[in-house]
């Protein structure tokens, strides 16, 4: 009645290219901060907010993460209810058997 749950590993491959794109993007905001004509203070004002918006998306994505989980184990609590009931109540109209 019940499907195994099958859980999906990301590879090393997939993880070290994340990571990858994480310090590369963040060394090409670096590099043109750098190169901009303005002063420090505002330098440091548009890193802050570039740290900000990476930090962000990592707490944002770890919550979806979260949130799908809790919810397969939530679904995964309700369908072993159902087939519980399912398994130990009688057919609508048939009686006790």
């Amino acid at each position: 009645m019940s499907d195994p749950k099958t859980v999906t590993r990301h590879t090393g491959a997939f993880f070290g290219a994340a990571l990858a794109f994480l310090a590369i993007t963040l060394l090409w905001n670096t590099v043109n901060l750098a190169m901009l004509d303005i002063a420090v203070e505002q330098r440091y004002s548009m890193a802050m907010g570039i740290l900000s918006a990476v930090f962000a998306t990592v707490v944002v994505s770890k919550v979806v993460r979260d949130r799908e989980e809790a919810n397969e184990l939530v679904n995964g609590i309700r369908r072993a209810r159902y087939e519980e009931v399912l398994a130990h109540s009688p057919a609508p109209g048939l009686g006790h058997l």
